[in-house]
């Protein structure tokens, strides 16, 4: 039986980065899913009994649900909208996933210049917090060892 601990949630950070500036305030977050998209490619040819197999990255994926504290999430909401307007095309968002593993590994995926999905804002009921969720895609991802 293995004794190494596995890592937990606690020992993730989610980093919120637009222009280069980490968004503080963005913590508040609960879950986060991140996915990379590999696609298999199937062909079959004449005189061969069985399809051959290859596959392809097309790139990744991820969303997380989050409370907030502040207006910053307006914010981001705002600037999200204002790029794909093309109000500012030049903004660049980026998430990071930073994982503290308990025997020191600290590996990073880096979603560099974000295309963000739907962003959609539940207030389910009085007593609850008010839940934002955030989608985006990427071309690549950077997985940095440590």
């Amino acid at each position: 039986m293995s004794t190494a601990q596995r890592i937990k949630g606690q020992e993730v950070s989610i980093l919120i980065i637009r222009d280069g500036e980490l968004q503080e305030t963005l913590t508040d977050i609960q879950n986060f899913n991140a996915e990379f998209e590999f696609e298999v490619k199937t062909q079959g040819y004449l005189g061969e009994k069985t399809n051959r197999k290859d596959f392809i990255f097309n790139g990744a994926k991820f969303d997380m649900e989050m409370n907030a504290h502040s207006e910053d999430i307006f914010t981001l909401i705002k600037a999200a909208r204002d790029k794909a307007q093309r109000i500012t095309p030049d903004t660049i968002f980026n998430i990071a996933a930073v994982f503290s593993f308990p025997n020191g590994d600290a590996p990073e995926l880096l979603f560099n210049d974000v295309s963000f999905g739907a962003m959609p804002v539940n207030i389910g009921a009085r007593g609850d917090y008010v839940k934002h969720k955030i989608q985006g895609e990427v071309s690549d991802i950077d997985v940095e060892l440590s």
